[in-house]
């Protein structure tokens, strides 16, 4: 079958099958045409979650009560959240399909699914395999292992099931309050280029090694408030590939010092550059080293000439 033959089936299924939910629904309450006889797959119950497809692998691990983590790091709690939100659908999962010609174009064939399995200690609880996503339908595809019948749960968007590893951890590597904020510390290599921004009642003041150089452009030191407020990272470098890096002589850091007793810790962010569209990042309470925007770094690792007002 040509690919625009498979994409007219597809669409045609996905409309059949939002049809049929919205039929069942208002018809017979929507009991009639739910998965059924399903053990319990709650977060009080599953100590550990495996996410499968044929290239990628995520093992999540329950420790404690309410945290997981992903290999070694920890998982990242609203994504944990939003995974929970749409496994709690999943009972109530209204059928679409119940013909196995169906399982490939729908995504939930044994090559093409990702498969979502729930553990309790040992023994596997539960196990589906996951299919694929439409923005315009918004449905994730489900089905029950051994079963032929498919499902569908609302879902806003992709990759609610994923199985990369690293789209589970915290992908933040710094979340600084702005009004916690007292001052920065630029810190480079070459330390005549070093310079500090401290609030004061009028205003920020810019200081270096040769006192205080004046008052710097509020337009930017709102910027560098509103780009701490969320750093985010675009990826992780692996810990077999840490070892090459050496953040004790880092290209350049930026110390965010904040008022005693905050709610935000005082931390600073040490970078080297990756290539041209990225750099590693640390931060000394964590072990993660990050892949951050070059734009953003950049930013943030500005010169003195940058924020300091004119004469």
């Amino acid at each position: 079958m040509k690919s625009r033959q498979v994409g007219f089936v597809l669409m045609a299924l996905i409309a059949i099958g939002v049809v049929g939910i919205l039929f069942r629904v208002i018809s017979s309450g929507g009991d009639d045409f739910t998965m059924e006889g399903l053990m319990p797959i709650t977060q009080d119950v599953i100590d550990r979650i495996e996410i499968s497809n044929s290239d990628e692998r995520a093992e999540l691990v329950r420790m404690g009560e309410e945290n997981w983590r992903v290999g070694k790091n920890p998982a990242f709690a609203p994504r944990m959240s939003d995974f929970w939100l749409h496994v709690a659908d999943i009972p109530d999962a209204q059928l679409v399909a119940r013909n196995t010609k169906n399982h490939s174009v729908l995504g939930v064939d044994e090559k093409n699914g990702i498969q979502l399995t729930f553990y309790l200690g040992q023994s596997v609880q539960e196990e589906f395999l996951v299919g694929k996503w439409s923005p315009d339908v918004k449905l994730c595809y489900v089905r029950k292992a051994g079963k032929d019948d498919v499902y569908g749960i609302p879902c806003s968007r992709n990759n609610v099931f994923s199985a990369n590893s690293d789209s589970w951890r915290n992908p933040i590597v710094a979340s600084i309050s702005p009004g916690d904020v007292e001052s920065f510390d630029f810190i480079y290599p070459d330390s005549s280029l070093g310079f500090s921004v401290t609030k004061v009642e009028s205003g920020w003041e810019v200081s270096s090694q040769s006192g205080l150089d004046g008052m710097a452009d509020e337009r930017v030191v709102d910027m560098i408030l509103q780009a701490i407020s969320v750093v985010p990272a675009m990826g992780f470098l692996e810990d077999s590939e840490q070892e090459s890096l050496d953040f004790a002589a880092p290209d350049g850091a930026i110390r965010i010092n904040t008022f005693e007793g905050s709610n935000s810790p005082t931390t600073r962010l040490k970078f080297i550059r990756n290539d041209d569209l990225t750099y590693f990042v640390k931060t000394p309470s964590q072990s993660t080293v990050f892949l951050v925007d070059a734009n953003l770094s950049e930013f943030l690792l500005m010169n003195k000439e940058n924020i300091i007002l004119p004469d």
